[in-house]
């Protein structure tokens, strides 16, 4: 398969939120991903809303995504709302996570979520430890379900079987490179 006849069958691809732009480059076929293409894709899994305890819960909502040049990890800040008591308290929570490819279905998700900030007024040290931990796991469960990018069509098979020879933020955008050399057997999803 050719790089015209790959771009081709990518184009007939149908992409969660809209189509991302394909290239070629060093050998590899690239696919690039604006902020607001990600933000697309995971916006309808907001808000969510996790409750720990009978007395506290922990609501994400509003994902804002951000792309880091050279980066191999997304960004996301949320608004974030948590209710001790019955009585809400909002901030923000700054999440990274790292995009995983899962050959066998020809889809990109975000692994490795993590708390990297949180910020909220008025709530004690200890209770923003908890609420770290509990964020984290919401926000992972959250993530890690919803493709930010699949492959889709028969023609699409042979691309999404490809390895993934880099993913990082190049211009703003992520870009996956996808190299035919490394081609994957499809695996079990997790």
């Amino acid at each position: 398969m050719n790089f015209r006849s790959v771009c081709a069958a990518f184009l007939a691809v149908s992409i969660i939120g809209s189509l991302a732009a394909c290239g070629y480059a060093d050998g590899k076929l690239t696919l690039d991903f604006s902020a607001q293409q990600i933000q697309n894709a995971i916006a309808p899994k907001f808000p969510a809303e996790n409750c720990p305890t009978p007395i506290t819960c922990i609501k994400l909502q509003n994902p804002k995504i951000t792309l880091a040049d050279a980066s191999d990890r997304i960004t996301l800040s949320f608004d974030t709302t948590v209710s001790l008591l019955g009585q809400p308290t909002t901030g923000t929570a700054v999440v990274s996570a790292k995009p995983r490819y899962q050959a066998s279905t020809g889809e990109i998700f975000l692994d490795d979520s993590r708390i990297e900030n949180l910020v909220f007024k008025s709530v004690p040290p200890q209770i923003t430890d908890a609420i770290t931990q509990y964020g984290s796991a919401l926000a992972k469960q959250s993530l890690e379900r919803t493709a930010i990018y699949s492959f889709k069509s028969a023609q699409a098979d042979k691309i999404a079987r490809m390895g993934i020879a880099d993913v990082r933020v190049v211009d703003g955008k992520l870009r996956v490179a996808l190299d035919p050399t490394l081609r994957q057997a499809p695996q079990a999803a997790p």
